[in-house]
């Protein structure tokens, strides 16, 4: 199983790019609800855990909330158990919910974010995320929708695995 190095949100229910690192010793503080716990949340999720289960009951559904815009992504950068560095990226489509996609290679803003005209940055769409990835030469699996099977992957389940 692979170890998780980092949490990378892109345009989610926090603005702009935040990054929490893992890999070494990490501390979370703020405020009474600044949002420590809600990020917490986002480890299982790497695990496999079903992410309409980490979502609090008086909260929107896990992609409405974490991924509320189009151009919403949750990264997960982890290193193999071969040692190399690679991610797992969620997104959401509108009807179709949380969609995986492992990419091979470490997390680097210049995979999902541009500047416009006005110096301003904004994170891709997923379509043009994916033709960034191309350009970039890093390989990308196909979408998967079902956490099922993304957990028999991440968790190398070779039984569960189709």
């Amino acid at each position: 199983m692979g170890s998780l190095r980092r949490i990378i949100l892109v345009h989610t229910h926090l603005p702009g790019v935040v990054e929490l690192a893992l890999d070494g010793h990490t501390n979370i503080c703020g405020t009474n609800a600044s949002g420590k716990t809600t990020l917490q949340r986002l480890v299982p999720v790497f695990y496999g855990e079903l992410p309409s289960k980490v979502v609090p009951k008086t909260r929107k559904k896990f992609d409405e909330f974490y991924l509320p815009c189009d151009n919403s992504y949750l990264i997960y950068e982890y290193q193999r158990e071969e040692g190399n560095i690679c991610q797992v990226v969620l997104t959401s489509k509108p009807g179709e919910g949380v969609q995986y996609r492992f990419v091979n290679g470490p997390f680097s803003e210049e995979q999902i974010l541009v500047a416009d005209g006005d110096n301003k940055v904004n994170a891709l769409m997923p379509e043009h995320w994916l033709k960034q990835l191309k350009q970039l030469g890093l390989e990308y699996s196909p979408k998967i929708n079902a956490t099922s099977e993304y957990r028999s992957i991440i968790q190398n389940d070779a039984g569960a695995i189709r």
